[in-house]
């Protein structure tokens, strides 16, 4: 069964360079700044120019972490959204949405599209010395249950689970 995330089961998470440190962010703020809201306008007051880093943190129905999808963004000067990252050009971009559409790819389409996904998770995971406050702000890493989808995610970042523990 795959979580999804609503207001009451997800936690975003915004990387704060001049604090170093992982700060929440509301889920209003989160829908405005993707340009999601009535507003449709993507902004994030306050946060200066460059590259912005935000996970979302999925719980399940106990509170356990389920998954996480990591952000990359570029921000303008007035705390706009200018780019969003997929690691990607243009082409394969399109190789990806078209492969998305098909009902029943072939064995050769699925891979492509999991190579494109792969990417694109890739380029948006948070900077190394970001990690260590990450898992302390990250809520439900305690419960991670073995099979869990947020496994890819903790991994990529080099944690892997020893029996029940995190390492």
């Amino acid at each position: 069964m795959t979580v999804r995330g609503t207001p009451e089961s997800t936690v975003i998470l915004h990387w704060d360079e001049c604090h170093a440190a992982w700060a929440e962010l509301s889920w209003v703020d989160w829908v405005r700044f993707r340009g999601l809201g009535e507003e449709r306008s993507p902004c994030l007051v306050g946060a200066p120019a460059g590259e912005h880093y935000f996970v979302v943190c999925i719980l399940g129905h106990r509170g356990e972490l389920a998954n996480v999808i990591p952000h990359k963004y570029v921000m303008s000067a007035d705390g706009r959204l200018v780019h969003g990252f997929d690691g990607l050009g243009d082409e394969e971009r399109e190789e990806s949405s078209r492969i998305e559409q098909i009902a029943v790819p072939t064995l050769e389409e699925s891979e492509r599209y999991l190579e494109l996904g792969n990417r694109g998770f890739a380029v948006n995971l948070p900077p190394q010395h970001t990690v260590p406050p990450l898992l302390r702000s990250m809520p439900g890493l305690a419960a991670v249950p073995p099979s869990a989808p947020c496994w890819h995610f903790l991994s990529a970042i080099g944690i892997s689970a020893s029996g029940s523990r995190l390492n």
